[in-house]
């Protein structure tokens, strides 16, 4: 039981961790575009993921939000989705 209860957290750590794209922004400047949906990720955390990429701030581009079905136990159930791109400031 101890061991996938690891395994189980292990993947949930891994699931957590946001992984920005970059991309260039529409005033040529670097940006970055950030799924903050799924386990472990909000939108909160990729406002904190953008902090961090962008040491001298940073310009919201887009952001989208919305909801997904996902298949739970025969059933399904409706799981948010959202999404930030974000420019850094020079």
């Amino acid at each position: 039981m101890r061991f996938l209860a690891a395994i189980f957290l292990t993947v949930l750590t891994a699931c957590a961790s946001i992984t920005p794209q970059s991309i260039r922004g529409p005033n040529g400047r670097q940006a970055f575009a950030m799924k903050c949906s799924g386990m472990g990720r909000t939108l909160e955390a990729c406002y904190a993921k953008a902090g961090e990429l962008c040491s001298s701030g940073y310009t919201i581009v887009d952001r989208a939000s919305g909801t997904v079905a996902v298949p739970v136990n025969g059933g399904v159930m409706a799981a948010p989705t959202n999404t930030l791109v974000i420019e850094c400031n020079q």
